[in-house]
């Protein structure tokens, strides 16, 4: 792999290229426990495939998947906003006293408050922009395409546009965090796939799929099963049709502000008792994700694509936002209910710290 360069951090920090970008494709590395995936067969312990909220459409030419990092949108973005609040008052309050009382101040508060000053500018405002940028102000999403006809895979890029890669070419693997690693929060279960050219050299290296969840490496492998008898099955078009799972509302569109918190909700809390007990989660994962959706574009393949993924207008097979049946309404009015209760407990919270200001 070839190492991090001040351009890659540029990209990471200032840019906030935290998804398939080829920033990512360099510094991505392969220490953690690491096994190879067979497209033959399916892995050890999966019986079965799931969409585990990751597949947007599918039908008898292609299968569309959205990228790893769908589940978790807008939690950084949110906490970037929210420490960003604080950071511009006291930068503004910095200015403030210099510029204001700057004579009467003594050299040494001068210095400091320059220090913080730049400080600031150079640690502080880097992180909080790759928070708030994380998610927003790029595309909804960045989808992949596995086509089953010509054998590519067409994978939105954060940095490089639309980018083609063979099938056959992808060597798939799963990346697995420590015991340690996962007591301190930087579980990475995830599955990543590389590409090299005839020389050996890394074209490409990214994370296909990734569930975070209560399943974890399990959510992801079930996915990847999906795709794997989708690509290598006769019948995968059919087996991917069948899955009774809903599929994401995210087909050439944004996601609803319904569907954005029945999301936050399925990734915060595995049951609707839990939904409840850590609502307030739910309410700062959920408008993260709308804050973030809605500050972003709805990506658009391009002509070329559409055209390789031509889909047979009598294809029986098909299945998309159009003709997914529609949310019920406990679907619905629960994830609704834990939002409100969340933000009513958090202002709850805040009043009763700050009553005395008011």
């Amino acid at each position: 792999m070839q190492s991090t360069t001040a351009k890659d951090l540029y990209n990471l920090l200032i840019r906030a290229n935290w998804g398939f970008s080829s920033t990512m494709s360099r510094s991505r590395g392969f220490e953690a426990k690491t096994q190879v995936l067979d497209k033959k067969q399916a892995p050890n312990k999966v019986e079965s495939s799931r969409f585990n909220d990751s597949i947007i459409a599918t039908n008898s030419s292609y299968i569309e998947v959205v990228d790893s990092g769908g589940r978790l949108r807008g939690v950084a973005s949110f906490f970037g906003l929210i420490g960003a609040i604080p950071f511009l008052t006291g930068f503004g309050a910095l200015f403030f006293s210099l510029f204001d009382d700057g004579g009467s101040l003594p050299l040494v508060v001068h210095i400091f408050t320059w220090l913080a000053i730049l400080t600031g500018v150079f640690i502080g405002f880097p992180i909080l922009n790759a928070l708030v940028r994380w998610d927003m102000f790029r595309k909804t999403h960045y989808p992949m395409r596995f086509n089953r006809h010509d054998r590519k895979v067409y994978a939105w890029s954060q940095d490089m546009g639309v980018v083609t890669m063979n099938w056959d070419d992808i060597q798939f693997y799963t990346s697995q965090s420590t015991a340690s690693e996962d007591r301190r929060g930087l579980a990475r279960d995830e599955i990543r796939g590389y590409v090299k050219d005839r020389a050996g050299n890394m074209l490409y290296h990214l994370v296909f799929f990734k569930y975070q969840g209560r399943k974890n490496m399990q959510g992801a492998l079930e996915i990847w099963e999906l795709v794997r008898r989708y690509m290598e099955e006769p019948d995968g078009h059919i087996q991917a049709y069948q899955v009774n799972q809903r599929l994401l509302d995210l087909d050439g569109k944004r996601e609803s502000f319904i569907n954005s918190l029945v999301q936050a909700t399925r990734f915060i809390a595995d049951s609707p008792i839990m939904a409840a007990v850590i609502a307030p989660m739910i309410a700062w994962a959920g408008t993260g994700r709308i804050i973030a959706k809605w500050t972003c574009r709805v990506p658009r393949w391009p002509e070329w694509v559409e055209e390789k993924c031509r889909v047979d207008p009598n294809d029986p097979y098909v299945r998309n936002r159009h003709n997914e049946r529609p949310l019920t309404a406990k679907e619905i009015l629960w994830p609704l209910f834990c939002y409100l209760l969340g933000w009513a407990e958090v202002l709850a919270i805040l009043y009763f710290c700050f009553r005395g200001y008011f």
